[in-house]
């Protein structure tokens, strides 16, 4: 959707929802809270055992190959729960997430939105130049994504900013990206016209 205004122009777009990746994540989510339960008891029943083994006759002292299980086993749930907190992340990108950007003679704003979580990152419309769709090659591992940010991929439209390249649009097409450039350039440069 875009609003546009003498001073401003608003880009919003809103994640694609699709019904089979829902259901993947909702598949997903239970089988990691499962696993993830898994490793609880397994942890309640090592700590059962160890104080089983404490009150033993002769006592069992833990140590040795059982402490370098136990490490190994630690660094592979923390793993295990930040991959799964990462899969929260996006499973809410996907319900309610939206990018909004919004261009003023002076600024160029791009925000990421989820429920009432949002991260925003201001430019400046001087500095911002080269507005145009990203030709990055898509990722191997993930089709329909750009290689660039494997954590939330990049995004279709990229702009240079001093010596930093920036992408917004993860979702969107190349069509798509096309008419917003058009859109937000007539603000972006409507400073340097007057």
């Amino acid at each position: 959707m875009v609003e546009k205004s003498d001073k401003l122009v608003r880009v919003t777009l809103p994640s694609k929802r699709n019904i089979i990746r829902i259901l993947g994540f909702c598949v997903g989510m239970f089988m990691w809270g499962y696993i993830v339960y898994g490793f609880i008891l397994f942890t309640i029943a090592s700590q059962k055992s160890i104080e089983i083994g404490k009150n033993s006759v002769p006592p069992v002292q833990p140590g040795g190959m059982f402490f370098y299980l136990n490490i190994c086993f630690s660094l592979f749930f923390l793993a295990f729960l930040a991959l799964g907190a990462f899969a929260i992340h996006r499973f809410i990108w996907v319900i309610t997430g939206k990018e909004i950007i919004e261009a003023t003679p002076q600024t160029l704003k791009i925000t990421k939105q989820a429920f009432r979580w949002e991260k925003s990152k201001e430019y400046s419309s001087e500095k911002v130049s080269r507005l145009r769709t990203n030709t990055q090659p898509l990722s191997i591992f993930l089709p329909g994504k750009r290689a660039k940010n494997p954590l939330g991929g990049a995004g279709m439209i990229a702009f240079d900013h001093g010596g930093r390249t920036s992408t917004f649009g993860l979702e969107i097409s190349q069509a798509e990206a096309e008419q917003i450039i058009l859109a937000l350039q007539e603000v972006l440069h409507a400073q340097t016209a007057s």
